[in-house]
C-alpha cells in the first residue's frame, strides 16, 4: 500500500532526487523489479516510471549502476507479458532511460516501431482502466517528443484504423479518461502530417473504421467525433477534470489545419455546430459562483475566442460567425470582465496584480481582435469597437498585453493599440 501511495503521489509530479532516501528507493524498486515477480512487482515499476520520466537525475543516477544491463533485459523480458499495465510500466522506463541511446535505437528501431506502436495503441484502447490508459497516453506522447518517433509514426499503416478507435473512447462516461485522451490528440497535433489525418477523421468521419474494424462503414451521426468533442467542450465547471479546456485547444488545432490546407467545406457544418456552444462560454451565468469556478470559466472564455479568431480567418466559416456574434454581446463580455476583474479601479489596487485581472485583460483584447475582425460584418459592431478603443479602462489590458511574457498577447495588444493610436480620444 505505501508503494501504490507513493505511484499515485509521484504521477506527473516532478521529484527532487536529493539525498539517501531517494538512492535506497531507487535501489529497492530495482531490486524488487528484477526479484521473483509478486503483488509488489507492478506498483514498484509503476513508481519507477514516475521517478525516471522526465528526471535526467534519476535516469543518470540508474544508467551509472553496474547492473543497468541486466535491469534493461529484465524491462524487455516484461514487454511479452500477460498483464498490459505491466508491459506499459516497463515500455515507459525503457524510454525515459534509452530513447537517444544504443538500446533505445535497437528497442524502437524502424524495423519494429511498428509493433510497439500497435503494442500501445492497444493498451490505450484495451488496457486494464484508466491507470494503464494513462500511462500508455503518456508514453506515446513522450516518443512523439522524439523527431525520428514522430516521423515513423506518421509512416504506420494502421494509424488512421488506431486514430478511429481513440476517438471511440470519447464516447465513454468517465471524465479522467477522456481527458488523457484529448492530451494525447493534442500531441498529434505536434506533427503536422498527423494533424491532418485527425482533422480528416473529426471532420470527415465517414471513412473511418469503426471500433477497429478495418471494412469502412458509415457512422451514425450521434456516434462522430465532432459530436463528442462538442459534447465534452461544454461540460459543467464544477467537473474536476477540465477537459472542455482541452477540447477547445483542440478545435483551435483543427481549425488552423483547416485553414492551412485550404479545405473549409468540411468544416462548415462543425461550425454550425460548434458556434452556439462557443457563444454559450462567452455568457456569465447569473448566479453567483465562487473564485475558482469563476477563474475557470474565464479560462475557457479565452479558449473559446481563440477558437472564434481561427474561424473568422477563413472568410467562408467567418459568414457563419457573423450571423450569430452580435456587437452586443461583446459589449457585455467587455464590460462584464471591466467591473468583475476590477481593472476599472485604476492602479494601487489589490485586483491589479491577481491572476484574475491578468485573464480578464486577455479576454478583453481578445474581444477587441474579433470585434476588429468583424467590424465590417455585424450591424453596429464597428462604431461598437471604435467607442470601447476610446475608453480610458483601456490602459490597463494594453499595459498587461505589452509587458506580457507571450508573443500571443503582445501580437494582439499591438494590433489594437495599432488601431486605437490614431483616434482623437484614445487615451
Amino acid at each position: 500500500q505505501s508503494i501504490q501511495l507513493l505511484q499515485k503521489l509521484t504521477y506527473n509530479v516532478p521529484v527532487f532526487c536529493a539525498g539517501a532516501n531517494i538512492d535506497e528507493l531507487i535501489s529497492f524498486l530495482m531490486h524488487h523489479v528484477q526479484s521473483t515477480e509478486d503483488e509488489l512487482t507492478i506498483p514498484c515499476l509503476g513508481l519507477l516510471a514516475n521517478l525516471c520520466r522526465h528526471n535526467l537525475s534519476i535516469q543518470t543516477q540508474i544508467k551509472s549502476l553496474n547492473s543497468v544491463k541486466s535491469f534493461y533485459r529484465t524491462l524487455i523480458s516484461f514487454l511479452a507479458h500477460s498483464s498490459l499495465t505491466m508491459v506499459v510500466f516497463a515500455l515507459s522506463v525503457l524510454s525515459s532511460l534509452t530513447l537517444n541511446e544504443e538500446v533505445g535505437e535497437k528497442l524502437f528501431h524502424a524495423r519494429n516501431i511498428h509493433q510497439t506502436f500497435q503494442l500501445i495503441f492497444n493498451i490505450v484502447v484495451n488496457g486494464d482502466g484508466t491507470l494503464t490508459r494513462k500511462y500508455s497516453v503518456d508514453l506515446l506522447m513522450d516518443l512523439l517528443k522524439n523527431p525520428k518517433v514522430a516521423d515513423y509514426l506518421t509512416r504506420y499503416e494502421h494509424f488512421t484504423s488506431c486514430l478511429g478507435q481513440v476517438l471511440d473512447l470519447l464516447h465513454g462516461r468517465n471524465p479522467d479518461s477522456s481527458s488523457k485522451i484529448l492530451e494525447l490528440l493534442l500531441a498529434f497535433c505536434s506533427v503536422i502530417e498527423l494533424r491532418h489525418t485527425l482533422r480528416q477523421a473529426i471532420l470527415e468521419p465517414s471513412g473511418l473504421p469503426v471500433s477497429g474494424n478495418t471494412r469502412f462503414v458509415t457512422r451514425s451521426k450521434t456516434f462522430e467525433p465532432s459530436v463528442a468533442l462538442v459534447h465534452l467542450s461544454n461540460q459543467p465547471l464544477e467537473g474536476s477534470e477540465d477537459c472542455s479546456i482541452l477540447a477547445l485547444q483542440l478545435f483551435k488545432e483543427i481549425f488552423e489545419d483547416v485553414i492551412n490546407t485550404g479545405n473549409s467545406a468540411s468544416a462548415e457544418h462543425f461550425v454550425d455546430l460548434l458556434l452556439p456552444v462557443l457563444l454559450d462560454h462567452l455568457r456569465m451565468p447569473e448566479q453567483i459562483m465562487d473564485e475558482l469556478l469563476v477563474k475557470k470559466k474565464h479560462e475557457r472564455m479565452v479558449k473559446a475566442i481563440n477558437v472564434l479568431t481561427n474561424i473568422l480567418l477563413y472568410d467562408i466559416l467567418k459568414m457563419h460567425a457573423s450571423k450569430v456574434l452580435t456587437a452586443s454581446q461583446c459589449i457585455s463580455l467587455i464590460e462584464h470582465q471591466f467591473t468583475y476583474s476590477g481593472i476599472d479601479t485604476g492602479y494601487g489596487t489589490k485586483a491589479v496584480d491577481s491572476k484574475m485581472c491578468k485573464l480578464a485583460a486577455d479576454i478583453i483584447l481578445k474581444t477587441l481582435d474579433l470585434m476588429s475582425r468583424l467590424k465590417q460584418d455585424v450591424p453596429g459592431m464597428e462604431v461598437s469597437f471604435y467607442k470601447i478603443l476610446q475608453d480610458q479602462r483601456l490602459i490597463m489590458p494594453l499595459t498587461f498585453a505589452l509587458t506580457s511574457d507571450h508573443r500571443e498577447q503582445v501580437k494582439v495588444g499591438l494590433g489594437i493599440l495599432f488601431e486605437a493610436a490614431p483616434l482623437p480620444d484614445f487615451p
